[in-house]
């Protein structure tokens, strides 16, 4: 595509908020434009790139293969213009941004990656706060949250940042390598339980039957279960969003392909009082960014 028929900045936008939502009725609530603008401008896109981007799934609007490939580039190359216009117009003192979020998340997710945001605004500094229980936006002083539901949170803008997935994982040197890729094997393992993400939906997800009840250590919180599982005590269910680093560190090994996705997703949760906050929107540009990254 010649540089000149590229699609319009206002264009990629459409499609951006339409691809994180899912919907074309949120998105055109998002843009303060109609739905039938929002229907216009995917269906331009379309026509100009020369590939279907969106197809009908239920009451969702969910992306092609050719439409998830576009929506990451898409994704991070606004959040790199969102950067470069902050860069320039950001001569004034530095700022702070306040972002709550689960231990786990903050400490597997958020954490390896502060440091290129540091990089890019350097004029923006995170206040980062571990949260296990609901911040409150006005009494908590916080901008900005990371919650995992259905992204539904009354008088808050909430945009989907990612699905959350789960499988068995644990140490390479559990029972001195000796471990099992059989599910059906690992009830006769050392389990490691997550109140919150239950064994048992993951044997049913991989048509497993168990006929007892699954015992072990158990850990409220998601953080300290991965630590018991890297110290070698057990197998664990592993929240996708979270185990990448320490699964490609070596520290632990993944037991099956299988997957099981959790009903609920992790969203942006934030003020709409602050949707022309220029330190918080880089932020949440920049998440969303790290979020549709490899």
């Amino acid at each position: 595509m010649e540089m000149g028929r590229l699609p319009s900045l206002e264009a990629m936008r459409v499609f951006e908020v339409a691809g994180r939502h899912g919907s074309y009725s949120r998105a055109a609530d998002e843009l303060n434009i109609t739905h039938g603008a929002v229907s216009q401008r995917i269906r331009q896109l379309e026509e100009q790139v020369g590939v279907t981007l969106f197809q009908r799934a239920g009451h969702r609007m969910e992306l092609t293969p050719s439409g998830r490939r576009m929506h990451g580039r898409v994704t991070r190359s606004l959040a790199e213009l969102t950067a470069a216009v902050t860069a320039l117009s950001s001569s004034g003192p530095d700022v702070e941004v306040t972002v709550s979020m689960l231990p786990v998340m903050a400490a597997r997710w958020l954490l390896p990656r502060l440091p290129k945001f540091n990089e890019r605004y350097p004029q923006i500094h995170i206040n980062v706060r571990s949260d296990r229980l609901l911040a409150n936006f006005k009494s908590d002083r916080v901008d900005i949250a990371v919650r995992l539901g259905s992204g539904a949170w009354k008088g808050l803008n909430a945009i989907r940042l990612m699905d959350e997935e789960v499988f068995p994982v644990c140490s390479p040197h559990y029972n001195d390598g000796r471990f099992t890729r059989d599910p059906r094997a690992f009830v006769n393992e050392r389990m490691l339980i997550d109140p919150n993400v239950p064994w048992s939906a993951w044997f049913r997800s991989c048509g497993v039957q168990i006929d007892r009840r699954i015992v072990g250590n158990s850990f409220l919180d998601a953080n300290l279960l991965m630590e018991a599982a890297i110290h070698g005590q057990g197998l664990a269910l592993a929240r996708q969003s979270v185990a990448r680093g320490d699964l490609l560190g070596g520290r632990l090994v993944r037991l099956s392909e299988h997957s099981y996705r959790l009903p609920m997703s992790h969203f942006l949760v934030y003020p709409p009082s602050l949707d022309s906050n220029a330190p918080v929107m880089a932020f949440r540009d920049w998440l969303l960014a790290e979020a549709a990254g490899p």
